[in-house]
């Protein structure tokens, strides 16, 4: 075959390929034709029902507020009722036909102007005493209605109010009472009945089913009459016994469902569709979808619900898909979406050159941060290894403090220890020399007499001086558990040659049982003993020398259980102006050279460390008041018996 044979078959190759460039751009079309005709469809739809759901939401609210209003409108009307003085005439004496009768005609007139149903009076057991529909076939007198709520209501105090069906006129109705009161007890109650129906005429000609349901979810309000004593969904035994008990809806018989079929949602509303065989409002077909909308009636249980028809807000959306349609028709919308394609390539293409631009500066940045960093953590290292070595020195500043304390008590000390040993020592003087005679002439029992009294008075001594080294030793806390009672012994050992000789009167009052603290006895009788150095300081020149000390223990329920120590004297008290400087260390209001002002300072270090807490105030009988709570150790130790000791110099 020649070249030219060839060419016819070369020119058709790019129209074939052409042809199918075409097809393929024809199709695209298509699809995003019925891609953009379903959004608009879906957009036109989600926009319809929205503002369907918004309108009918806003008539929901409007029709909720007025029945609202008329319920506020007639829930005062009993209130108003029970100031009649012939209600309490006829509560008074029921039996008397001039005072039924009077009522009646108030009960009446007040109906009449009201234009409620009907008014009635009940005594305390619920009998209807006196109506305004006394003189018709549906009088209520004589009708016990205590079984009803808003009875029970009323004679709790309460006003009441009570939707149902009339067990006397078989007629529904709103009901409202009110406790009616002579001399301020509750003698019967008052109670007006409220035709609803009335009140819901301004939606019985809207576009929507409207209905008004219960907290049983009972249907008793509806602009479909036969929608109306339906429930929207199987009530439970329980409601249906109680609805039973009140008779609330015993005149409609069984209630049946109305049986509400979801069908998806829209705009953010709840879809529903009837089931068939239900009755369909006027103008609508039982196969519709409907939009749900719902408000609460104020004031009340009530929710009032509404049904909206989607035949316009699906035409809208078709109107919607037509656009779409259009919009998809336009050649310029694939142009400006294949510029716009390229555009965003080369906004990306520059935005990751930027990007990694920006990622190296971060990464200098990084190493120069790290390296401040390395360097502010030395410094913040040595600043807290120097922080350490003060405390350290704050520590050890404070131990010697403390040991400073006691040998500043041990001072004011001494002039008492002297003469508690000045005299053992007389009397082994005087043994020692009776000793040495009684041998000379043989009497061996008389000497060895003598010895055994020698002997005692040196373990006295011992015991003197034992106390004093154990007192003034130098050595740290253990924190260890101890009896307070113990401390409070040994420090008043150590001061009692000093209160007899300033003719104080000691009290002691230590309880039988005697938990252990969380503090050791050493460092809680320098506690001790500091506050009753002070509490002896504070009567130099009181007229009456008391000081009186107190241990008691919280109960064994109190939570966290606590020691608490009451030192009190009857001396001057605490002057006001000095009562917040009482602990500050070196601060004294002693004249120079008798103290340092670090007893206070130091017991309150002391008892915080064992986390317990020193208070001081002055007592209303006269004098100042020291309490150390501290906290029960874990492992309880002995208790010892009950003492009372008054000691007098």
């Amino acid at each position: 075959m020649s070249a030219e044979s060839r060419i016819p078959c070369l020119r058709r190759a790019p129209a074939r390929r052409a042809a199918g460039r075409t097809t393929t751009l024809l199709a695209l079309c298509l699809v995003l034709a019925a891609l953009c005709a379903a959004a608009g469809y879906r957009l036109g739809l989600h926009a319809a029902a929205r503002e369907l759901r918004v309108d009918a939401q806003r008539r929901l609210d409007a029709d909720a507020s007025a029945l609202s209003s008329e319920l506020q409108r007639y829930g005062y009307l009993p209130s108003v009722i029970v100031l009649g003085s012939s209600l309490r005439g006829v509560l008074r004496h029921p039996h008397d036909p001039d005072a039924v009768a009077r009522a009646d005609a108030f009960l009446q007139a007040a109906n009449r102007n009201a234009g409620t149903d009907a008014i009635y009076v009940l005594d305390r057991q619920g009998l209807t005493l006196a109506s305004s529909n006394w003189n018709t076939a549906v009088s209520f007198v004589g009708a016990n209605l205590a079984f009803r709520p808003y009875f029970r209501d009323a004679m709790h105090g309460m006003p009441g109010r009570f939707y149902g069906i009339g067990t006397v006129s078989d007629v529904p109705g709103l009901f409202f009472s009110q406790p009616l009161r002579d001399h301020g007890s509750i003698v019967g109650v008052v109670a007006a009945k409220v035709d609803l129906d009335k009140v819901a005429t301004p939606w019985q000609g809207g576009p929507d089913p409207v209905l008004v349901v219960d907290d049983h979810g009972v249907v008793f309000l509806s602009s479909v009459p036969a929608w109306r004593f339906r429930t929207l969904e199987r009530l439970s035994a329980s409601v249906r016994s109680h609805l039973a008990q009140t008779r609330q809806y015993a005149a409609a018989g069984p209630l049946q469902e109305l049986d509400l079929r979801h069908a998806g949602v829209a705009a953010g509303a709840q879809l529903y569709r009837l089931p068939r065989g239900a009755p369909v409002p006027a103008g609508l077909s039982g196969r519709d979808t409907y939009m749900l909308a719902r408000a609460r009636v104020p004031g009340t249980d009530w929710l009032i619900l509404s049904l909206s028809d989607l035949r316009g807000a699906r035409r809208s959306a078709a109107h919607s898909a037509i656009a779409g349609l259009a919009l998809a028709g336009l050649l310029e919308a694939l142009a400006l979406y294949l510029a716009q394609r390229r555009r965003t390539l080369r906004e990306r293409q520059a935005a990751r050159e930027a990007l990694q631009q920006a990622y190296g500066e971060l990464e200098a940045r990084v190493h120069v941060r790290t390296a401040a960093l390395t360097r502010v953590n030395h410094a913040l290292q040595r600043e807290i290894d120097e922080r350490q070595r003060a405390q350290e020195a704050l520590r050890n500043t404070m131990e010697e403090l403390v040991q400073a304390g006691k040998m500043a008590a041990l001072g004011q000390m001494a002039a008492g220890v002297a003469h508690e040993l000045n005299q053992p020592l007389t009397a082994l003087h005087t043994l020692s020399d009776n000793a040495v005679v009684l041998i000379d002439k043989l009497r061996l029992d008389d000497a060895r007499a003598n010895l055994a009294a020698i002997s005692r008075q040196v373990q006295r001594m011992a015991s003197i001086t034992g106390e004093l080294k154990s007192f003034a030793r130098k050595a740290p806390a253990r924190w260890q558990p101890g009896r307070c009672a113990e401390a409070i012994e040994a420090a008043v050992s150590l001061l009692r040659q000093r209160l007899q000789h300033e003719r104080i009167e000691l009290r002691l009052q230590l309880p039988a049982q005697q938990p252990a603290v969380a503090c050791d006895e050493v460092r809680l009788q320098q506690v001790v003993l500091n506050l009753l150095v002070n509490a002896a300081d504070a009567l130099r020149d009181a007229a009456e020398r008391r000081i009186d000390v107190d241990l008691e223990f919280d109960a064994a329920d109190c939570l966290p259980r606590m020691a608490r120590l009451r030192v009190s004297d009857s001396g001057p008290g605490i002057p006001a102006h000095l009562a917040e400087r009482l602990f500050e260390p070196f601060f004294t209001t002693k004249p120079q050279g008798v103290g340092l002002g670090l007893g206070l300072s130091i017991a309150q270090r002391i008892v915080r460390e064992a986390g317990g807490e020193i208070r001081a105030r002055n007592r209303d009988a006269g004098g100042a008041e020291f309490e150390v709570c501290l906290p029960l150790s874990e492992q309880p130790r002995g208790g010892g018996a009950q003492r009372a000791v008054e000691q007098a110099a």
